[in-house]
C-alpha cells in the first residue's frame, strides 16, 4: 500500500525531498482514520488506490516542493544570504585558506569572470554575489551526474527534506494537534462506556502524534534546515576539484582584480 505512494514514476529526488515530506505531514490523518476504523485496513488501502490513482500523489508532490520553495527566500534571507554564496565572500569566511583555494578553483574553471577581491565585494557586495552566485550555478549545471557526483546529489536531497518539511511545517502541527485531540477524545468516550474504540490503539495514535508534534515543534528549525543547506553547499564547493580543466580559457572580463 505505503509502495504505491512511492512507485509512480518519480525520480528519486522527487521522492525523497518532496514526497516524503508531504506523507510525513498527512501521516495524522493515516493515523486517525485507523483509529475509527481499526479492523478495516483493507478501507484505508482503497482509499490509498484511489489517491494513487486520481492523482493525489502528484498533488502531494507539488504541495511538498513549493511550500519549502515559498519559504527558502525568508531562510536566505536569516542566514545572510545563500550558503553557497556566504562561503564565497571574503567577509563571512572563516578560513582565508580555503577560500583563496576555492577562488583560485573556481577563475581557473570560468576566467572570463574574475572572481572580486575584499575590496571590490565590500565596494559593491550585491554585484559580487552575483558573481558569486553565476559561479554556483556553472557549478550545479556541471554537477548533475548522479554517480560522478553522488555526494553531491545526496546532500541536495537531505537540503530538499529539510527544507520542504519546514514548509510543510504549520500544517504538520495542526494535524497532529487534531490527531491528540480525537484519540484524547475517543479514551474519555471508552471510560464513559462507549466500548468501540479500542483504547490501546488510541493511546498509541496519541503517542506517535505527540512524538511528531515535538519533532515539528523543537526539531524542524531554520537551523536543523541551515545545518543540511551548509553541508551541501560545502560539497557543491569541493567538485572544483573534479570540474577543473573542464571550461574554456577567456581572459577576465569583469570585477576587479585579486
Amino acid at each position: 500500500m505505503v509502495q504505491n505512494f512511492f512507485d509512480q514514476g518519480f525520480d528519486v529526488y522527487t521522492r525523497r525531498a518532496r514526497l516524503s515530506p508531504a506523507l510525513i505531514t498527512i501521516l495524522p490523518i493515516a493515523l486517525t482514520v485507523i483509529l475509527f476504523f481499526p479492523s478495516e485496513l483493507t478501507l484505508l488501502g482503497l482509499l490509498t488506490s484511489l489517491l494513487v490513482c486520481g492523482g493525489g500523489t502528484a498533488l502531494l508532490v507539488q504541495i511538498g516542493r513549493d511550500s519549502g520553495r515559498r519559504k527558502e527566500a525568508q531562510l536566505f534571507a536569516c542566514w545572510d544570504g545563500k550558503p553557497t554564496t556566504r562561503f564565497l565572500r571574503h567577509r563571512n569566511t572563516q578560513n582565508p585558506v580555503i577560500l583563496a583555494r576555492r577562488h583560485r578553483q573556481l577563475q581557473d574553471l570560468l576566467l572570463d569572470i574574475r572572481i572580486p577581491n575584499a575590496a571590490s565585494e565590500n565596494a559593491d557586495p550585491i554585484a559580487a554575489d552575483l558573481i558569486y552566485d553565476f559561479f554556483v550555478k556553472y557549478l550545479r549545471d556541471n554537477t548533475r551526474d548522479r554517480e560522478k557526483f553522488n555526494l553531491v546529489f545526496e546532500e541536495n536531497c537531505n537540503y530538499g527534506l529539510r527544507r520542504n518539511l519546514w514548509g510543510l511545517k504549520p500544517y504538520g502541527i495542526v494535524f497532529s494537534v487534531l490527531s491528540i485531540v480525537i484519540a484524547s477524545a475517543l479514551l474519555i468516550l471508552y471510560y464513559q462506556g462507549w466500548k468501540s474504540c479500542n483504547p490501546m490503539l488510541a493511546v498509541t495514535v496519541g503517542i506517535v502524534n505527540l512524538m511528531l508534534f515535538a519533532i515539528w515543534t523543537f526539531q524542524i528549525t531554520p537551523n536543523w534546515v541551515k545545518r543540511s543547506a551548509d553541508i551541501y553547499a560545502n560539497s557543491l564547493l569541493d567538485t572544483c576539484d573534479q570540474l577543473q580543466g573542464t571550461a574554456p580559457r577567456n581572459p577576465p572580463l569583469i570585477m576587479g582584480n585579486n
